[in-house]
């Protein structure tokens, strides 16, 4: 049982390779000068950062898999867990990429740049969090995505309107640039909508359905 099965394996190597090129763009954000020393001072090792999150991914399942004996529950966390930060650093990585493109981090125009990120992260949130982290098969497709986009643009509501409000009529806080304050900002914005997100993918989209027994023999029917 403590076993990874081989489908967890890849899919936790592809995460952890994804989520670190993604991250390679929010360090590398020349607005962000917080991570100007940090770019002269590692240089071309921050390329690293991909085989360096495949081995904290691939390492932290197994052993939260081991205790996942336990406490069942755990393991479809901490699969959540690793397409959340998959998700997030998508979305950080395309929304910092954007900024350093487009020089915009405030202001109307930090909406579009918002949503085109959040949308590729919703598009990949769907198909992991549905064949991995959830594992639901069959149903309504048409009925099931219905479900998720509307979730899911809940989620792109909350997010947006916390970083459009705290960039635009906030000012920069706590002695940091202004690259790192879109970027707090965001933070904050991601920890509003996953948590909205886990809650409606699990108990709307991705809901188990209930085996009923059936009264003669012994056979069972999901509703």
């Amino acid at each position: 049982m403590n076993q990874l099965i081989k489908k967890d394996v890849i899919s936790s190597l592809i995460c952890g390779i994804a989520s670190g090129l993604f991250l390679i763009f929010i360090v590398k954000n020349p607005y962000i000068e917080e991570f100007r020393g940090i770019n002269e001072t590692i240089g071309n090792l921050v390329f690293l950062l991909p085989l360096i999150l495949v081995f904290i991914f691939v390492v932290g399942l197994w052993i939260v898999k081991f205790i996942s004996q336990k406490i069942a529950v755990l393991f479809q966390m901490a699969k959540f867990a690793q397409v959340g930060v998959l998700n997030t650093l998508i979305d950080f990585g395309i929304f910092n990429l954007l900024i350093w493109i487009t020089g915009i981090i405030s202001g109307t125009g930090i909406i579009l740049l918002n949503t085109l990120s959040i949308l590729v992260a919703i598009i990949n949130s769907y198909f992991w969090n549905k064949y991995w982290t959830f594992s639901k098969k069959g149903g309504r497709i048409e009925r099931e995505f219905l479900q998720f986009l509307v979730i899911s643009i809940i989620g792109w509501a909350l997010n947006t309107s916390i970083v459009f409000l705290g960039t635009t009529f906030i000012e920069v806080q706590l002695g940091v640039s202004a690259g790192a304050w879109v970027n707090i900002m965001k933070a904050l914005a991601v920890v509003v909508s996953m948590t909205w997100n886990f809650l409606g993918y699990k108990f709307i989209v991705f809901k188990k359905q209930k085996e009923v027994e059936l009264p003669i023999g012994n056979s069972t029917s999901k509703h």
